[in-house]
């Protein structure tokens, strides 16, 4: 006689088979053995308590997710990942309290960033993903939480020795510097020009070429993507603005507020997207079209909203300026003025 499952036997059977993966009702029923309107009902029950939600909502066709809460965009990873990622993070709190500190949110990712990538570690397979400051682990990596060693590391003191070389080497670092040295180090050069920028705009005072200059490498470097076109085309929108209104000799510093807002917003979108390839090539892969549809889709597309409104402030300003500017005044540079000397007789004919 088969022994009666009680409701909470059942409900974690649901949560241990939606782990690393997406579901249908009809699928959890099979693997719980149980008939669709209990199977429902038990995941209702979860999604109040905050534990799964639903992805697709058609009639029958029901997706759900598990809500894990400790991977960006509640993206999936195994149960053996999430367990290496706790211990290793153990370790890392252990090294920096056993020096008498406590790691910046910023330092405890990059260190594990620093451990992973190095194959001594043995945790090369743990996944990471470039995101708005650089490379960081998959799951949160939260110093105020106490994690614990759930499984023992391979070459454990190996790994502590990578630990405590990181604080050794970053000891007298500002998170601004371990940031950028990191996108350096990995080759990002996107990354660097946005380092670049986002400190020239924190300057007291301001110079219109330098801005420029920085944007137009920025421009340079930007992603350029046949899926993705408009990260590229609004990149080329913002910068083109903020050359006009150097063109019309306006300070850029008395418009600090609207640019740094206007590039905030382009970098989460680019940086969005630089996550979406981080996990849709290489290891763990997940497929283009899921990882859009069930996970980072809808951020994609608040982010570049919230872009295109910040461009369309950002456009007003130069609009009014135009509108009240003296063209004659407007200086031409001479190789803009050589050029056009040369296209005046050119009637399009080979």
């Amino acid at each position: 006689m088969a022994i009666r499952k009680t409701a909470e036997q059942i409900k974690d059977e649901i949560l241990s088979n939606l782990n690393s993966r997406l579901l249908s009702i009809e699928q959890i029923r099979k693997k719980i053995d149980s008939n669709w309107s209990t199977t429902y009902n038990y995941l209702e029950e979860l999604k109040k308590d905050g534990k799964v939600k639903e992805i697709i909502s058609a009639d029958k066709a029901k997706i759900y997710q598990r809500v894990f809460g400790d991977t960006y965009f509640d993206i999936p990873i195994s149960d053996e990942e999430r367990k290496k990622f706790r211990a290793l993070f153990s370790l890392i709190i252990q090294e920096y309290k056993s020096q008498g500190k406590i790691p910046t949110k910023t330092c405890f990712a990059k260190c594990a960033v620093f451990v992973i990538k190095n194959e001594d570690s043995l945790l090369t397979e743990l996944p990471t993903v470039w995101y708005l400051y650089g490379m960081i682990p998959l799951m949160i990596a939260d110093p105020s939480i106490e994690y614990l060693e759930e499984i023992k590391l391979k070459h454990k003191a190996k790994i502590k020795n990578l630990i405590s070389q990181f604080i050794i080497k970053t000891e007298n670092k500002g998170t601004r510097q371990i940031e950028t040295e990191q996108h350096k180090e990995y080759g990002e050069e996107l990354y660097v020009l946005a380092d670049n920028f986002f400190r020239a705009l924190n300057k007291c005072e301001w110079k219109n070429d330098e801005i420029l200059r920085i944007l137009n490498e920025f421009f340079i470097a930007a992603p350029i993507d046949s899926e993705f076109p408009e990260i590229f085309d609004l990149t080329e929108k913002f910068i083109s603005i903020i050359d006009k209104l150097g063109l019309l000799g306006v300070k850029l510093q008395e418009y600090r507020k609207e640019i740094l807002l206007t590039f905030d917003s382009l970098w989460r979108y680019i940086a969005l997207y630089k996550l979406f390839m981080s996990k849709t090539s290489g290891k763990n892969a997940i497929g283009k079209e899921n990882l859009l549809k069930f996970f980072i889709g809808g951020s994609l597309e608040e982010k570049k909203t919230a872009l295109k409104e910040n461009i369309a402030e950002l456009n007003s300003v130069y609009l009014s300026h135009l509108a009240s500017f003296d063209m004659s005044k407007l200086k031409i540079p001479d190789k803009i003025k050589e050029i056009r000397k040369i296209m005046e007789g050119w009637t399009g004919a080979d």
